[in-house]
């Protein structure tokens, strides 16, 4: 459903307007309470039309606003994964850097050993 200009929701109103002169009665027989009444009835029905397109275009504002809270929240909450992969991260990098200065510290053991096994022998 396309939304229509206010302009053209201003034509519509007038042309019905118009319309229901014209199915009224010819212009000289009507008298000023008929045209007050067509008056009133097609004033009554542009305040109906734009007040359903307030509600409209109201309602879309919400769904906007609650589309970006919506958004944000799931930003938010990426954002903390990241920070707890990224300190996951750290914590690996931390353990891996420990578990290479012990592999360092047993080839070194090891080399000695073997240093002194060839010199027994």
């Amino acid at each position: 459903m396309r939304n229509r200009t206010t302009l053209e929701t201003v034509i519509i109103c007038v042309a019905a307007i118009a319309i229901v002169g014209i199915l009224s009665g010819n212009a000289h027989e009507q008298s000023a309470k008929s045209l007050v009444l067509i008056v009133l009835l097609g004033v009554l029905g542009l305040g109906v039309t734009l007040g359903f397109r307030y509600l409209t275009v109201k309602k879309r504002g919400q769904l906007e606003l609650t589309g970006n809270q919506h958004y944000r929240g799931l930003a938010e909450e990426y954002r903390r994964l990241a920070d707890l992969a990224i300190t996951a991260q750290e914590h690996t990098d931390l353990k891996l850097g420990e578990v290479n200065v012990q592999l360092d510290y047993l080839r070194t053991q090891n080399e000695s050993l073997q240093k002194i096994l060839r010199d027994v022998e």
